[in-house]
């Protein structure tokens, strides 16, 4: 990509401006090369049809990161004498590129030296694959009106850049012979300006006009050029352009040529000489114009295209002959139609029927398409279009409808512009039709299995744009195609968390991958998805790989889910109440997950007091004003078993509330108590959800308040039990206090009795009392 102008070859168009000592390197951390190389050239030349962008491209990119200050730049321009620089993140991966082009737009515009790369770089950046053909690249060049390609390979990481000087240099010399006329490669360059024109001015047509060079001279004879080569020059000098002319900066001597000169001779000197542009002069040395090497190659692009048409038009011929599609043509003053013997083959007409007047041709078709058909060849053709297209169908020889898609154009017109010629061709679509028709019931088939399906399912394509989602999609969900045209719309309307769609992304797109490398189906996984209505239900998604599609499909397993956690609940209270856990945590426990299934709901649990008249707090929140003297005789109304909505006003000190009451109810009937939800402000209806959460509380609260009250009857009679026991042993003590007493007392009297038997004897009396024996009988 260094070029150079001059007389002889030493001459450089560049040599009136002095050349920046050489960068280092090791000097320049944010600078580097790749040391990939493609393939070097050689003298040996490929033809231009064999030529890949691999062949030609210089691998000796300097790359430079988006963050270099823009002086660090400039000067590797200058140092490296190149005419591009690839702006690279990671190392390898190209984001934009920096051109002469630029670096004269950025003079003229004004420009800060510490300013970014990446604040003037060209981007987005225009890459292609290394196994781009020559000629493709070529035309591309010319249609993005670009002089260079950036080369990346299948991962996108730098390989390479082709610039205009590395077409030239590898297609050889004898190639632009194709190139009879050396006008066609000439830039009629504008009137020549003086060596003292402002050099600010200057380079403001040359930004303007997009030129890639300006002429000096005077009264039509060349004394220098100024070329885009010069600017990188002219700013790492920090020349200010107002206080310069022209004649200042331009280089010279001219490398100049002859008029007679062969455009392949001008491009073997181009690239002996280093050169972009070539000077013409007369015999009298008056300047024609200028050879440029963006001239020469657009030109040489425009004969290789028509040498490329000249080759497909004798290939066509030959398709056509093979493959039995046929051609017509249709003279309009003798509204006579001719068809070829591959098109009579096609419709199975004799020899004779080849050639016959359009009228006739036109009662083989169906005669709901005759007008149409006959107004194309005799109106369409006839008209400012002057082409036509239509499908139809027409009986053949075997009396057969078969289809057939003509194409055709007016070929040949008269002095006045009318039509005299017309020709086209006829292609065999029956089967294709045949193909259409039984692929579009297939589709009508499928389309009505995946409506009518149950299950939500979406099919994407290779970009992530959503092709198809059925009807239940958007009942589940409600949202249509239109809402979420692609993954990333999906994704922030489903998962609105920042943080869990990123886990969710992250999450989806690794099982993709893992499906995708196992050609196997993609691993279920659960998300939480928010649907338009403001729900969130738990989706268990999975999906299949058909070929660069995605079919994903959606089970809705939020009821499983909430049963199953409900059901996790209810198992956790029943344990606690067989544990013989208080009752105040389990109803606070109650509260919680009530709460947790609704961050607007206060829940509160009241009991019935021991008298069984009157409601006291349990557990939860305290009951908001005007609540108690709402719920206070609760336990004495006749309709107490049955739940209801208590819409309380505002107080002084609080919003207006809605309240839904439960009763708690024993199985013989008795009020046990109840759960007050209470919300403020808005009073929507409560949830499924978040009612069978409290109904499994309130069956789990009458469950602990029927035990409590039971336990508290147990306790109470075993303390009555108690009671009586003790009064038992007091009683028992009293008798053997009283039997000792008597006891005593018994024995007294038999020492009496005793006493007066011997009282008796001693009296010569008989004994009082025979029974008591003496005192002497005694043991």
């Amino acid at each position: 990509m260094r070029g150079r102008r001059g007389a002889a070859p030493a001459s450089s168009d560049e040599a009136s401006i002095p050349r920046a000592k050489a960068v280092s390197f090791a000097q320049k951390a944010a600078i580097k090369a790749p040391n990939a190389s493609l393939r070097a050239p050689n003298d040996s030349m490929n033809p231009a049809s064999e030529l890949r962008l691999r062949d030609i491209a210089t691998s000796a990119v300097l790359t430079v990161v988006p963050d270099l200050p823009l002086r660090n730049a400039i000067q590797l321009f200058v140092d490296a004498q190149v005419s591009c620089l690839v702006v690279t993140e990671g190392g390898d991966r190209p984001v934009g590129i920096i051109t002469e082009r630029d670096l004269l737009r950025l003079v003229c515009a004004g420009y800060a030296e510490d300013k970014p790369v990446r604040s003037v770089m060209s981007a987005p950046l225009l890459t292609v694959r290394e196994d781009m053909d020559f000629s493709s690249a070529q035309a591309l060049l010319a249609n993005r009106a670009v002089r260079h390609l950036v080369l990346v390979d299948d991962t996108g990481r730098l390989r390479g850049v082709a610039s205009e000087t590395d077409f030239r240099r590898h297609i050889g010399h004898d190639l632009f012979k194709a190139i009879h006329c050396l006008g066609a490669v000439m830039d009629p360059s504008p009137d020549m300006l003086p060596p003292e024109h402002p050099l600010a001015r200057a380079l403001e047509i040359m930004a303007s006009t997009r030129r890639d060079h300006l002429v000096i001279g005077r009264d039509g004879r060349a004394e220098g050029i100024l070329t885009e080569r010069d600017v990188p020059r002219l700013m790492a000098r920090q020349v200010s352009p107002e206080r310069l002319t022209i004649g200042d900066v331009m280089s010279r001597p001219l490398y100049t040529v002859g008029p007679d000169i062969t455009v392949a001779e001008a491009a073997r000197r181009m690239g002996e000489a280093g050169l972009r542009h070539l000077v013409v002069l007369d015999a009298a040395g008056q300047m024609l114009a200028v050879i440029s090497q963006h001239r020469m190659l657009e030109r040489l692009g425009v004969v290789m295209m028509e040498e490329s048409r000249s080759r497909l038009e004798n290939t066509l011929d030959v398709v056509l002959e093979t493959t039995g599609v046929g051609t017509w043509e249709y003279d309009h003053r003798d509204d006579m139609l001719s068809r070829s013997r591959g098109l009579a083959q096609v419709l199975g007409l004799a020899g004779s029927e080849i050639h016959e007047p359009l009228e006739q041709a036109l009662l083989r078709l169906d005669p709901a398409v005759r007008g149409r058909v006959g107004q194309a060849f005799r109106g369409t053709l006839a008209g400012s279009e002057a082409h036509f297209a239509v499908d139809y169908q027409a009986r053949g020889g075997d009396g057969q409808l078969r289809w057939l898609s003509v194409r055709g154009r007016v070929v040949e017109r008269d002095d006045a512009g009318l039509p005299l010629r017309s020709a086209g061709v006829a292609v065999d679509i029956d089967a294709q039709k045949a193909s259409e028709a039984a692929l579009r019931k297939s589709e009508a088939r499928f389309r009505q299995l995946t409506e009518s399906l149950p299950l939500p399912i979406s099919l994407l394509d290779a970009q992530g744009r959503v092709v198809f989602m059925n009807q239940q999609f958007t009942t589940t969900f409600g949202y249509s195609m239109a809402e979420a045209p692609d993954l990333d719309s999906w994704w922030a309307l489903a998962y609105p968390d920042p943080a869990y769609r990123a886990g969710v992304r992250e999450a989806w797109n690794e099982a993709v991958r893992t499906a995708i490398a196992t050609d196997c189906v993609i691993r279920p996984g659960e998300y939480r998805i928010r649907c338009k209505d403001g729900g969130v239900r738990i989706i268990e998604i999975s999906g299949v790989a058909l070929g660069d599609h995605l079919l994903a499909t959606f089970s809705d397993v939020t009821e499983h889910r909430e049963q199953q956690q409900l059901l996790e609940f209810s198992n956790s209270v029943l344990r606690r109440i067989s544990l013989g856990a208080p009752l105040i945590e389990i109803l606070e426990d109650c509260c919680r997950q009530i709460e947790a299934r609704d961050a607007s709901i206060r829940c509160t649990a009241l009991v019935v007091d021991k008298e069984g008249h009157l409601l006291r707090h349990g557990a939860g929140h305290a009951m908001p004003p005007g609540l108690r003297s709402a719920l206070d005789t609760q336990a004495s109304f006749p309709g107490s078993a049955e739940a209801r909505q208590i819409d309380l006003p505002a107080g002084p000190d609080s919003a207006p509330a809605a309240c839904w009451t439960f009763p708690v109810v024993s199985r013989e009937g008795p009020l046990l108590g109840l759960f007050a939800l209470c919300r403020q402000n808005a009073a929507p209806p409560l949830e499924t959800p978040l009612r069978r959460y409290v109904d499994a509380a309130v069956a789990l609260a009458a469950v602990a308040l029927e035990r409590a009250g039971r336990e508290n009857e147990l306790r109470q009679t075993h303390q009555g039990l108690e009671r009586a026991e003790e009064r038992l042993h007091t009683q028992l003590d009293e008798l053997r206090r009283w039997q000792q007493v008597m006891l005593g007392r018994e024995g007294r009297v038999l020492e009496l009795k005793r006493e007066i038997n011997a009282l008796h004897a001693r009296l010569g009396e008989p004994p009082r009392y025979p029974s008591v024996s003496t005192a002497g009988d005694l043991p």
